[in-house]
């Protein structure tokens, strides 16, 4: 067990082995109050101490691994700036959804190993509405964020139940994280059935000017080609191109717009003049 943390740092890797042992647990409240922006923690940790993030109001990603078998209560609280997970998964059970009941933002998933996914997760919040003639306090949800953490079977993850959500999440979540969310299931297409690819493709399809901005935006140089690849621009939709094209000018990203002038030369090539002689 780890017990204690010297100094105040904001990237902490927490190493497999001390002293010869494995590290296996960490402390209650060890982190508590930290400037912690970013944790590493090795597969060998398989159970965190009551409040051991309490008010980490700077963590922002944590990676771990899949063989949690203890979260204690509290562990998360005032970690309102948790957007990111990375786990390598052994197997095909994990300790995620522990962490996904106590933490409501929209998060990020990344799953690798054994499993190799992309999952988005909306945000939720709970409001008490006193309900005055019955004199009582009735709670009120609000996101779908609740819904899409509730696709577990145990410590397994549901796919198909995720997916059957999306209906659900288009009614009541920003384009932007719907374009995630689909986009991040079609990269990594782990148990994605016919069906729900078509959704998913269907939305895409639909925001296609709006999802390159996006990777545009955020320097997703790679991810772009990806959509560009895959979802191919025929010659009626040359404009979309265009378009792209000028976002990427206008963003200033001279390695992007050399891959879309690449992309372009292929897709669309200008006809050379025919002389007769």
């Amino acid at each position: 067990m780890i017990t204690a943390l010297k100094g105040d740092p904001t990237v902490v890797e927490v190493p497999e082995v001390l002293d010869g042992l494995p590290v296996t647990e960490l402390k209650e409240y060890l982190f508590s109050g930290k400037s912690l922006e970013i944790l590493y923690l090795p597969d060998t940790v398989r159970k965190i101490g009551r409040y051991g993030f309490y008010n980490c109001r700077s963590l922002h990603t944590l990676s771990f691994g899949s063989n949690f078998a203890d979260i204690g209560s509290g562990a998360f609280t005032g970690c309102h700036k948790i957007r990111k997970l990375y786990v390598h998964m052994d197997g095909q059970e994990s300790g995620i959804k522990e962490i996904l009941s106590e933490v409501g933002e929209e998060l990020e998933v990344v799953l690798s190993g054994s499993v190799e996914a992309v999952l988005w997760f909306p945000e939720y919040y709970e409001e008490g509405v006193e309900n005055t003639p019955a004199r009582i306090l009735m709670t009120q949800i609000h996101g779908s964020g609740l819904y899409y953490r509730n696709c577990f079977a145990g410590k397994q993850f549901n796919y198909q139940e995720y997916d059957k959500r999306f209906e659900m999440a288009c009614a009541q979540e920003n384009e932007k994280f719907l374009m995630e969310l689909a986009f991040g299931r079609l990269k990594m297409p782990w148990e994605l059935t016919d069906k729900a690819r078509k959704q998913y493709e269907e939305y895409i399809q639909a925001h296609y000017e709006q999802l390159a901005e996006l990777l545009i935006r955020n320097q997703r140089q790679d991810e772009l080609a990806f959509l560009m690849e895959t979802y191919p621009l025929d010659r009626s939709r040359k404009s979309v191109y265009d378009h792209i094209l000028e976002m990427a000018g206008r963003a200033g990203d001279e390695g992007t717009v050399s891959m879309l002038m690449e992309y372009g030369r292929i897709h669309f090539p200008t006809g050379r003049p025919s002389f007769l002689l």
